[in-house]
């Protein structure tokens, strides 16, 4: 390699390489380590005599550094000092390919050992800094290599190194490939696991370079844009960074992303909303900037990655309004017909449930059930008769006259004020303002309806009867939200005496249904007739629930859930047909001599009777006995849903 002749050094770095790039060859491999060779090639460096050979010395080195073991020996030996060196003193063009070598290096645990322990690290942030353009696309490399390194990242990040990057970053004029897209790799490193990085990087300039490349995503290419959407999944590791994320042109951003053809930055995207709805104000931004439209439009690509991304985003971002606009959009008709999605993307059902925990009106529709841990909440809706699909409330409500089919309602609000007196002295701030100045959940944007006084009434009786399971009478008097407090979401404990209170509560359901005396004749005809009386007093489809003084089976089915669940009483409502529903309950059996009022974990607590509200109010059947059939009717008749409305049974029992 240190002949005279030219043809000869080449023909013999040639061969050098050629046998130190067979990697397997651990012969080939130690011969080499237990020779001169390295320091050879590094005085040949050092020799300006063998200039013209540098390149060729410098290309063996970069193949040479490739295994942790070539590249620890490069370190033993003392010719990363005498590269370092060479760095400094080499021609322009020669440097460029000294800092591949060390960059090469950096790929390496070994090797980056080996560069912390020389400052090789500090290098490399220099060398963004210098006016060589050359050498930018390795130092960026190198950054980035050096930050998995922790010892490396937290020398680097007491430097500017973030400003820099975002420099080169923002610099129209430099190539995307390699100088921007490895500086993007360093910054997505650093922020990863140096609070410092990050914090720096959130700030407002540096912010900006970062987020103008998907701002400007038709001048940036799709690599880029997929490793900018993986800062921010970096960022979100640190609460500073993700507060500063939490705003609406952040969210509009993200959304526009989502909109994108490639599918892989569709996904990464998805993680990154995912993450920020940790926060509720996230949430809310989401629905602002209807994200649940966006996320609707997606959920059409049949790609099991992307559906799987938007169904987990689902499931974390849905609140009340949100479940509102998924029903609206169709969204959950489509989930719930879609039985092949829903059978190979595991995240699917996990959404939908998430989305009827939101709405239980639309899973009692499409499911024809509510579970013992479905909770009515405030606008809860049942229709008397169900359609291919369901509609929201509002839309119910702009249906004009004549009206056929009955919608009942639960309301427990009062109005917000005296209509007569045209004053409201209650307190001017609305328990559900949002922070934002968003308007509230859709359920309570619907028109004005008559006061329900009938099923306030109901409540407070059975307060009184039962006491309150949560807090103290005079506390829910003057709150302004109190009906939407969820007793057994807090619950841990239940007691044995629940099975009287459900034999009382159908006893109070039936009487105020009809009597328990049958005073009122409660046949089809008569509940439909009172039905009729009752959407033309006033003058709407939609009836409030304590209003109906006649009801059938549906009707009492619904009041009793209603009534169930703010009364701590552990109940699931199941329905077959458009009239006909009953409700199961969960208590615990009390063995002969058991003491009374005994507590029982509440999370163990299953469905075991059905209540009968029709023929006996207020007996209790063992689930699965012949007199519980006689209440449920035969065990195949198919639940009555919106998607698909069930054939009738014709089996013999």
């Amino acid at each position: 390699m240190q002949s005279k002749y030219l043809a000869i050094q080449h023909a013999a770095l040639r061969t050098v390489d050629q046998l130190i790039c067979r990697y397997k060859d651990q012969v080939v491999q130690r011969t080499f380590r237990a020779s001169t060779g390295v320091l050879d090639l590094c005085d040949i460096l050092e020799s300006y005599e063998f200039r013209d050979v540098h390149t060729q010395v410098l290309g063996v080195l970069r193949n040479y550094v490739e295994t942790e073991e070539n590249a620890a020996h490069l370190y033993q030996s003392g010719c990363i000092l005498r590269l370092l060196a060479y760095l400094e003193m080499a021609l322009p063009a020669m440097k460029p390919h000294c800092l591949a070598v060390l960059t090469k290096m950096s790929f390496t645990s070994n090797g980056r050992d080996a560069l912390y322990q020389t400052g090789t690290d500090l290098v490399f942030c220099h060398q963004l800094l210098s006016s060589n353009v050359e050498l930018l696309a390795d130092a960026a490399m190198g950054v980035a290599n050096m930050t998995k390194l922790l010892p490396a990242a937290v020398r680097m990040s007491d430097t500017n190194i973030i400003e820099a990057l975002c420099a080169i970053l923002g610099d129209d004029a430099a190539v995307w490939f390699y100088i921007r897209m490895n500086a993007l790799r360093a910054l997505a490193e650093l922020c990863r696991i140096i609070p410092k990085a990050a914090f720096s990087l959130v700030e407002p300039k540096t912010f900006a370079s970062l987020r103008n490349i998907n701002k400007k995503f038709k001048d940036t290419p799709i690599e880029a844009q997929r490793l900018a959407v993986q800062c921010y999944i970096n960022l979100q590791s640190y609460h500073v960074s993700t507060k500063a994320m939490l705003n609406a042109d952040f969210m509009q951003e993200l959304l526009n992303i989502l909109q994108r053809i490639d599918i892989n930055l569709k996904i990464m995207t998805c993680t990154v909303l995912s993450g920020l709805m940790a926060e509720d104000v996230a949430k809310e931004l989401f629905t602002s900037r209807k994200g649940e439209e966006v996320v609707s439009s997606n959920l059409r690509i049949e790609h099991i990655g992307l559906r799987t991304a938007l169904c987990t985003l689902i499931a974390c971002s849905v609140t009340d309004d949100g479940a509102d606009v998924y029903l609206e959009l169709g969204t959950i008709h489509y989930m719930v017909g879609n039985r092949l999605a829903r059978y190979v993307v595991g995240a699917w059902e996990p959404a939908l449930e998430a989305i009827f925990s939101h709405h239980p009106s639309a899973k009692l529709a499409y499911t024809g059930r509510l579970d013992i841990n479905d909770f009515t909440q405030e606008g809860f809706y049942v229709q008397k008769r169900l359609g291919e699909s369901f509609p929201t409330i509002r839309a119910v409500m702009e249906q004009r006259p004549p009206h056929k089919d009955p919608v009942f309602i639960c309301m427990f609000h009062q109005p917000p004020f005296d209509a007569a007196s045209g004053l409201d002295i209650r307190s001017p701030h609305s328990k559900s303002e949002s922070k934002l100045g968003i308007s509230s959940s859709s359920r309570l944007r619907i028109p004005a309806l008559p006061d329900d006084h009938n099923l306030r009434s109901y409540l407070l009786k059975l307060r009184i009867w039962f006491g309150d399971p949560a807090k103290s009478l005079h506390y829910f008097e003057i709150e302004n939200a109190h009906y939407e407090v969820r007793y057994r979401d807090k619950c841990a404990e239940v007691s044995s005496s629940l099975k009287q209170r459900a034999t009382l509560l159908a006893e109070f359901v039936a009487e105020q249904m009809s009597g328990l005396d049958q005073e009122r004749n409660c046949s089809v005809p008569s509940v439909d007739l009172h039905l009729a009386d009752l959407m033309a007093e006033l003058e709407s489809c939609v009836v409030g629930i304590g209003w109906v003084r006649c009801g059938g089976a549906l009707e009492r089915a619904i009041l009793y859930k209603v009534l169930a669940d703010r009364a701590g009483l552990p109940c699931a409502l199941r329905r077959t047909s458009s009239a006909h529903a009953w409700c199961e309950i969960a208590v615990a059996e009390q063995e002969p001599g058991q003491i009374d009022n005994e507590n029982y974990p509440a999370g163990l607590l299953r469905a075991n009777y059905v209540v009968d509200l029709m023929e006996r109010p207020g007996r209790l059947f063992p689930l699965g006995s012949h007199e519980a059939s006689r209440v449920c009717g035969p065990a195949c008749a198919p639940p009555y849903t919106a998607s698909k409305l069930p054939e009738v049974c014709r089996c013999e029992n």
